[in-house]
């Protein structure tokens, strides 16, 4: 009489294994609503409106950050704009901001930057080149952790003074972000370069658990 077939316990151990992936990851779909909105609300940083010395409008974005630039030095939270991004030798973002009624003798380039890193350390030399020492950073809410982490690590020991203005308003949506492609391609790089920042230094640790 031959023996009778039996499942190994790696053969059990491994279909469970799969209906439980199933099963989280179905719940998790249908979860989704609930959890996913965190992720985004995560890269957020509540505004921190101060008269500054300055504006930083940080490159990128669809033209959402310089309007709300604009709006702050309006308020009169600052009489001056950095604005950072456009290629070397080009005015365009002087041009657009004066083409809004911003004062060309107001705004200072940051040429020639090609990151939030460059960004940072670009705006620090014009500060300390003006004697300022205070700003207001303008960027997209998805962008303004990861960029307020970068700068106060490249203001730190300089006696410069850095914070957040998240644009109000604009179209990045924190609890809906993965149902469109912008979106989605925004919250996934931006955790992916957090990552890279701290590998590469361009975040201290000890910036962040000052938060």
């Amino acid at each position: 009489m031959s023996p009778r077939p039996r499942f190994s316990t790696c053969a059990v151990g491994c279909v469970g294994l799969v209906l439980f992936v199933i099963f989280g990851a179905t719940l998790g779909y249908e979860l989704r609503s609930a959890w996913l909105p965190v992720l985004g609300y995560a890269l957020d940083v509540p505004a921190s409106l101060h008269p500054a010395d300055v504006i930083i409008v940080l490159g990128g974005g669809n033209g959402d950050r310089e309007a709300y630039g604009i709006t702050l030095y309006r308020e009169g939270l600052a009489q001056h704009i950095i604005a950072t991004g456009a290629p070397n030798g080009t005015p365009i973002e002087a041009t657009v901001l004066a083409r809004r009624g911003i004062p060309r003798q107001a705004i200072l380039l940051a040429n020639g930057t090609q990151n939030t890193h460059e960004d940072a350390l670009r705006s620090r030399q014009l500060m300390e080149e003006h004697g300022w020492r205070t700003a207001l950073l303008v960027t997209d809410r998805y962008h303004i952790r990861r960029s307020l982490w970068t700068f106060r690590t490249a203001f730190a020991g300089q006696d410069l003074e850095v914070w957040p203005a998240p644009v109000v308003g604009g179209p990045f949506d924190l609890n809906h972000w993965w149902q469109s492609e912008e979106g989605f391609v925004s919250v996934n790089d931006e955790y992916l370069k957090l990552l890279y920042y701290l590998a590469r230094g361009y975040i201290a640790p000890g910036i962040i658990t000052e938060q």
